[in-house]
């Protein structure tokens, strides 16, 4: 029998003898590279939404009544245009007609939020947008104080605050996210590494023949590594299942559902997650089992 099959059996046996200790391990592991692996594919599908939204920070919609002249819209957009912070090239008249076929392209899987309509309800309006982010509140006050036919304009809407109380939820939840991955991590370190405690323990006989015959350090510690890696590969495993269902099931379902919030993963993502998951799982396992192996085996 060749090494690699010698150590491959001891270290299934070590994991049989230990059964509950080694399932609360990978268990462990599997939650914490789980949590992971969800805070990043949620972490990349609101950060893709918070690029979408960020297109239109400077972006600011004025919304007209439906009694405005053709004389009085055309006193409007000079007003606009002339404001020196809009970039006057943006500044694009929509009739209500274009509002309701982008509406309909927009939504056109779902046919049920507009199929019904006896009149349209969307607003003449202008687009335009200010040449400097920073300037959409600068702009929102110059239309509301200064804009002629002042009450031909029913609304006056911007993205900009929406979006910073985003960036913050956002990046509260990334911060969680990460401090809860290390703080589970650290326990099934430790938790592997009692599993390694309890199995030099059990062949402590073993392991005081193995020295007298001439067996060499690594040849010892060899099975107790690859147990400790066992582990947190089969928890890295787990958590990929897990975290795969939950792509599957949930976050693909609100892409498809929510599609006004532009919601996306990026391509790739998962090709590159999951390989990540596998190692970590790995290193965790690796890690604890050398925690183990330098404060319990001394060969």
């Amino acid at each position: 029998m060749n090494k690699v099959t010698y150590f491959a059996a001891e270290t299934w046996g070590s994991l049989r003898k230990n059964l509950i200790l080694a399932v609360a391990a990978i268990a462990v592991v599997a939650v914490s590279l789980g949590i992971l692996g969800l805070v990043v594919m949620g972490w990349n599908m609101f950060s893709n939404m918070i690029k979408n939204a960020e297109r239109k920070v400077g972006e600011v919609d004025v919304y007209l009544s439906d009694l405005t002249t053709e004389e009085e819209r055309a006193a409007i957009e000079e007003f606009l245009v002339s404001i020196p912070e809009v970039d006057p090239a943006t500044v694009i008249y929509k009739n209500k007609d274009t509002a309701l076929q982008e509406f309909k392209e927009r939504f056109k899987d779902q046919p049920e939020l507009w199929e019904y309509i006896d009149e349209n309800p969307l607003p003449n309006s202008y687009e335009l947008l200010t040449k400097d982010p920073k300037d959409v509140g600068l702009v929102v006050g110059e239309i509301n104080n200064n804009a002629p036919y002042r009450e031909r304009i029913e609304d006056i809407k911007s993205a900009s605050s929406a979006i910073e109380k985003l960036e913050n939820i956002f990046d509260k939840f990334r911060q969680i996210g990460i401090i809860g991955v290390l703080a589970l991590a650290i326990v099934a370190i430790l938790l592997v590494s009692v599993t390694i405690q309890v199995a030099i323990f059990a062949r402590r006989r073993e392991i005081g023949i193995m020295k007298l015959v001439g067996a060499t350090n690594w040849f010892i510690r060899w099975p107790f590594i690859m147990e400790g890696i066992a582990e947190g590969l089969l928890g890295s495993l787990l958590a990929i299942v897990v975290a795969w269902a939950v792509k599957v099931w949930i976050l693909d379902k609100l892409i498809e559902n929510l599609q006004f919030l532009r919601l996306s993963l990026s391509s790739g993502l998962i090709a590159v997650l999951f390989p990540c998951m596998i190692v970590g799982g790995i290193i965790i396992g690796a890690l604890g089992s050398a925690y183990a192996l330098g404060r319990f085996l001394e060969v």
